[in-house]
This record gives C-alpha cells, structure tokens and sequence, in this order.
C-alpha cells in the first residue's frame, strides 16, 4: 500500500481512539451531569462498528428537553449574541477550509481545548485538522427543544469517506447559547461520497 494512503487513515484512527479513551475515563463534570441527568457514565463514547456507505448516518444525540440551563459562571465556549447555531458551525467550519487554526481551535467546546491555549496548542490542533482531509462540509438544520440545540454537520474527508460530527449546545441560565460538545463518527465507506 502507499504510504500517502495508509498514513491519513493511521492519523484519523489514532484521533478517533484518543478521543474514545479520553471520553471513557474522564471525570464527569457538573455540566455533563446537568447534560443527562446522571452520574457516572457521562462522557463514555458509544463506539459503532463503521458504517457502509449506503447506511443512514447516525441519529442527533437525544437529550431530554428539560435539561436545565447550565450555570454561566461556569467556564464555556459562547455563541456570541445574535448568531444562530448554524452561523456557529458555518464559522467552525470555514475558518478549517481556511486553515485558520486559531480561529476554529477558540470556537471548540471548552472542554476540548486548553484556557490558555499556546501557539504549539493550536498548531498540534491544525496539523491534525489537516491529517482528516476535509474537502467539504453540509450544515444540517439545528434542532433545538427548550435549552438543548444541536447540529449535524456531514464532512467530506475525500479518500477518507463521509464523516459526521454533532454539536451539542446548551442555553446557560442568562439565555446565552454555549457549546457543550462535538461528537465525530464514520458514515461512510473510505472513498464515499458526501459534503
């Protein structure tokens, strides 16, 4: 096999298998706890077996309507004031094409990224960005039910096949939106297609 090929794939894998270990052990926060009214096994990633191209991509997480807000004292990445979730995401998501790493790395949930991010936090962001091969996007219509939103977005990882991520955002209890998660997972074959 060629090394070209082979080693986005490796990269791809090892994130993904960071991103499960990390979310396995971590401790669950009072946000996550707030996110899904239990203790314990928050944060524990769900792996599926990856899918064929021709299967429906994974379903919005649900997340149960009366979740309250969560507290704005709170450390969290916000929505500015006036932007809708999907001008979020579109934000996200442009400033990667763009390879604008600062950008992308400080719209991240506050759990994904460092406070006081230095400059070799972004660039280790933005080469693994780089490593997943996003040739395009599709920005799916938010749902939102009483303080919980998301938004599935679907990536074109070219030679990588169809990925999905689904944000998760939730209303603090000043009515600010704030971004609690993003959660990635295969839905298509290596070599799909999709945006």
């Amino acid at each position: 096999m060629d090394l070209k090929k082979i080693l986005p794939i490796a990269i791809i894998t090892i994130a993904v298998l960071a991103v499960v270990v990390y979310a396995a052990f971590r401790p669950a926060t009072p946000q996550d706890q707030a996110l899904t009214g239990q203790t314990g096994a928050v944060g524990q990633t769900q792996t599926q077996a990856p899918a064929t191209q021709s299967q429906a991509p994974a379903a919005a997480p649900s997340v149960p309507a009366d979740t309250k807000p969560v507290s704005s004292t709170a450390p969290a990445t916000l929505v500015p004031a006036g932007m809708t979730l999907e001008q979020f995401c579109e934000k996200y998501y442009k400033a990667w094409m763009a390879k604008d790493w600062k950008t992308a790395y400080d719209l991240q949930p506050y759990s994904k990224r460092n406070a006081k991010a230095t400059q070799a936090d972004i660039d280790s962001f933005g080469q693994s960005r780089e490593g997943y091969g996003l040739t395009g996007y599709q920005i799916g219509t938010p749902q939102v039910s009483g303080n919980v939103g998301t938004v599935d977005i679907q990536m074109n990882l070219g030679t990588n096949g169809t990925w999905q991520t689904i944000w998760t955002f939730v209303k603090n209890d000043k009515g600010q939106w704030t971004v609690q998660d993003s959660q990635v997972s295969m839905t298509g074959a290596a070599g799909g297609t999709g945006q």
